[in-house]
């Protein structure tokens, strides 16, 4: 649990925060274990099934090839061997033609790629362990306002403070609002106005002066 949670931030955690971080330490187990590195035997299995299907790559020695795979998977899981070990066998890797045995680096980076997603949801409860005590920080903060917000008192105090910033602001206005014209004046005005007869200026656009030309 430490490595996740370190202990003295564990007991300042409430208790649902505690129940998630051990229940991300106990999955991390698991996947620890599921990551664990395979012996060699389980890498020279591996190589001497690949060897009895396909052929050798050319200009390869058996011996500097096992070599160099021991280095390039000694990290992996035996399973994951195993199951790298099928896909090639049965065809099941792209761009692979099944004639020839893969190199170390081919057959690693197959091996990884069946790994990745445990590692990547280990890094992935790994940051959530991390932000726990963030998240139940901020969590006690919000209730804390909560709380204080609806104390009466703060109530009280905050209004006489609102009061105080408006002391001397102009007041709003409350009065009548804009009256409209009323009907009478506005017929006085209609009578003022200058009505101009309408003049279209079709006969002046170029499409018309032509079909009379």
């Amino acid at each position: 649990m430490a490595d996740l949670v370190p202990a003295d931030i564990f007991e300042r955690l409430p208790e649902r925060y505690r129940r998630r971080a051990r229940e991300i330490a106990a999955r991390v187990g698991e996947i620890d274990m599921l990551l664990r590195r395979c012996d060699t035997g389980a890498l020279r299995d591996a190589a001497v099934r690949l060897r009895g299907q396909l052929r050798p790559q050319p200009d390869v020695e058996m011996a500097d090839f096992a070599r160099e795979f021991k280095t390039a998977c000694g990290d992996l899981p035996e399973w994951a061997v195993s199951e790298a070990t099928n896909d090639f066998l049965a065809g099941r890797v792209a761009n692979h033609t099944g004639q020839f045995m893969p190199t170390c680096a081919e057959f690693a980076r197959h091996a990884r790629s069946i790994i990745a997603p445990f590692i990547g949801e280990k890094n992935g409860l790994r940051n959530e362990a991390e932000r726990l005590f963030e998240r139940a920080e901020d969590e006690a903060r919000r209730a804390a306002l909560a709380v204080e917000r609806a104390d009466p008192a703060v109530r009280a105090r905050v209004r006489v403070m609102l009061a105080a910033a408006k002391a001397g602001a102009p007041l709003p206005v409350t009065g009548r609002s804009h009256i409209g014209t009323s009907p009478e004046t506005k017929a006085e005005m209609d009578k003022l106005r200058v009505r101009r007869p309408h003049v279209s200026k079709l006969p002046e656009t170029r499409l018309v002066k032509g079909k009379r030309s």
